[in-house]
């Protein structure tokens, strides 16, 4: 194998993507060869080889060729990635300054998924969520706030779609709705122990382009640390302010086109 074949390898199997990522209904076999140039021969073994770690499959109805949850996977990887990497110096200093666990989730459809988590000196941690973790978008402090912040034609839909997904959390769409309207009274997310006891945590969305929520961050403790006292006097301000922090680096990436 010559120095070049790597690279080759990788170059063709970005061009059949590129090019299925122009047909979102799939593609067929010609499809694809028609948009790469390449031979029978070669879009077969990319494809071959595109489908063995799944990053492509084959309707065995249609015969056309779909993008596949393994590349999908990675997309979400590369994403969360970045979103760590642009937050996690708030959520150091959340977790420095504050001495709790501080959790930084995005929305990924009608799932809340838990980017980052940063951990403080107080020898009690509320362990909840870590980094990878899904759970109903609604269920929990940020998932509350990412919710809330949804138009509510989406959030009603959400809210269907994981109705039995919620069960497993003994949380309920009415909860979730109760929640919501919480949020829009206090001006911030709260969990009371509603998922698990003696644990509480709270929230506040960080919004982007048009009002949609990019990330919620949340700083968690157990109960005897979330007295309605801390929370207005040093918790809340803590959130506040890198929320502004973090709202600022956003719309400056948004202008740019890069978020």
């Amino acid at each position: 194998m010559n120095a070049q074949s790597p690279v080759g390898s990788i170059a063709r199997a970005h061009a059949v993507l590129d090019a299925m990522s122009t047909l979102p209904d799939g593609c067929t076999f010609t499809e694809i060869m028609a948009r790469t140039d390449f031979s029978r021969t070669t879009t077969h073994r990319v494809l071959s080889s595109l489908q063995d770690v799944h990053y492509v499959y084959q309707d065995p109805e249609t015969r056309r060729y779909h993008m596949g949850s393994a590349l999908a996977q990675l997309a979400r990887r590369s994403n969360q990635s970045d979103l760590a990497a642009l937050c996690g110096r708030s959520v150091r200093r959340l977790a420095d300054e504050s001495g709790d666990t501080v959790f930084l989730s995005a929305p990924e459809g009608v799932a809340s998924v838990c980017v980052m988590r940063g951990l403080g000196n107080f020898p009690i941690r509320t362990l909840t969520l870590d980094a990878g973790d899904r759970s109903p978008i609604g269920v929990g402090a940020t998932g509350q706030a990412l919710l809330a912040s949804m138009p509510e034609n989406a959030r009603e839909a959400a809210l269907k779609v994981n109705e039995n997904w919620m069960v497993e959390y003994n949380f309920t769409p009415d909860l979730a709705r109760d929640c919501v309207a919480d949020f829009h009274t206090r001006g911030y997310a709260l969990n009371p122990s509603l998922v698990i006891p003696g644990m509480s945590a709270v929230a506040l969305p960080v919004l982007g382009a048009e009002g949609r929520a990019v990330v919620a961050v949340g700083i968690g403790a157990i109960n005897e640390r979330m007295q309605a006292g801390r929370i207005e006097d040093v918790l809340l301000p803590l959130l506040r302010r890198e929320v502004d922090v973090l709202r600022a680096r956003f719309e400056t990436l948004d202008a740019e086109g890069l978020l």
